[in-house]
């Protein structure tokens, strides 16, 4: 079973390699809603963050470009899937829907899809079974020992 999440929100410390996004299940109380972090690199994180604020750039960048390439070839993003987590790794797919129609599962880091979906609004599941095992309490004051605030 998949639940529906959201970027909840993104935490970029520059002078640290690796940054930090919140997923919070949709369409439940906060106080209750599930939520996890993932660990994601500096360049991931000012991708997401550059989308979300709607930052126009000169050329495209590789989101951007992958975004600019699915639109072309007339296919469509349709959601984001975690669908599972190995060894503190979470693996994701990419679910389009190809001009004939057909459905397409592309590999891909969670980081990168959601920059890559996270301009068009597109939705995030995750699967049970990973929520379970990454879930854990809110993170509202989160302090981290890694330097996350």
């Amino acid at each position: 079973m998949r639940i529906q999440m959201e970027l909840a929100r993104i935490l970029i410390r520059e002078l640290n390699p690796a940054q930090l996004i919140e997923l919070r299940e949709v369409g439940v109380d906060p106080a209750h809603a599930r939520s996890f972090p993932i660990v994601i690199g500096i360049s991931e994180a000012i991708a997401i963050d550059r989308r979300l604020s709607g930052a126009e750039i000169g050329r495209p960048m590789t989101h951007d470009l992958l975004a600019n390439t699915i639109e072309q070839l007339g296919a469509s993003l349709d959601s984001i899937a975690i669908t599972h987590i190995v060894d503190g790794t979470f693996y994701a797919t990419l679910n389009l829907t190809d001009h004939t129609g057909q459905q397409l599962e592309i590999d891909a880091r969670p980081s990168d899809a959601i920059a890559l979906g996270i301009a068009g609004d597109v939705p995030i599941f995750v699967d049970e079974s990973v929520i379970e095992h990454a879930t854990m309490p809110p993170m509202d004051g989160f302090e981290d020992p890694n330097g996350f605030e």
